[in-house]
């Protein structure tokens, strides 16, 4: 979670906090503890976006990334259904959100175009993965791009919240930016260099042949946390065909 992230979260809560009237009626309304709310208010403890999603879905608002293109709703019109769904009720549209596929990106070095959309991928919106998720979008590991293997493989399908940029945990797999604007998959630590600055490093499930890569946050990305990260990495689809 970036600084300005996790302030927004921060008023969220409390935001939610002052319309409840107390900590222990918010915890009430959304089964959040109260130890927790205290927690989170007073910066002991940096909550999850899991766990202050029940806060989120109350106030019907969300933490917002740059360049918002939110996913879209579903309407089902004529959906074809598998012959073994024949005759089953069919699908309800609001049970699913559509995420639009912007491209291809590498695992290693790759981009993220931003000029068109490719295709559409349909989520479950009541899997724990999505659940109270929004700004979602799909891209495509590239063709040559190995770095993150065995976890995610050439021609496989992420998808990317990009309103989730909690990096203060070390080890989430986030859509994060090279500073010349490469778009790739990597896990992702920081380290807090008590000057204004981060050390910032992007590594690779693949690491043998895919060393760590480490940036200033200053000096590469004049101190932008944007440029760095687009988003969390939360599902993703794979062909086993060959496997």
């Amino acid at each position: 979670m970036t600084p300005l992230f996790h302030q927004q979260v921060l008023d969220i809560i409390r935001e939610a906090v002052k319309q409840y009237g107390s900590a222990a009626a918010l915890s009430r309304a959304t089964g959040v503890s109260t130890a927790n709310l205290s927690r989170w208010i007073n910066g002991k403890q940096i909550p999850r976006l899991n766990e202050i999603s029940p806060i989120m879905a109350i106030l019907g608002v969300a933490p917002q990334g740059p360049n918002p293109e939110p996913d879209k709703d579903v309407c089902f019109v004529n959906a074809k259904i598998a012959p073994i769904g024949e005759g089953i009720e069919p699908p309800q549209s609001e049970d699913y959100i559509a995420a639009p596929m912007v491209g291809e990106v590498g695992a290693g070095l790759g981009y993220i175009p931003q000029d068109e959309v490719k295709s559409w991928f349909l989520a479950y919106r009541h899997h724990p993965a999505v659940r109270f998720r929004r700004n979602l979008i799909a891209v495509e590991i590239g063709a040559h791009s190995t770095s993150m293997q065995p976890t995610l493989n050439p021609g496989d399908i992420v998808l990317v919240d990009r309103d989730d940029r909690d990096v203060l945990r070390p080890g989430h797999m986030m859509l994060v930016t090279d500073p010349d604007g490469a778009g790739m998959v990597k896990r992702v630590s920081i380290e807090d260099k008590q000057d204004g600055d981060y050390r910032i490093t992007f590594y690779s499930d693949n690491g043998l042949k895919h060393p760590p890569r480490v940036y200033s946050l200053l000096k590469d990305y004049a101190g932008d946390w944007d440029k760095v990260i687009a988003g969390r990495v939360i599902w993703a689809w794979t062909d086993v065909r060959e496997k």
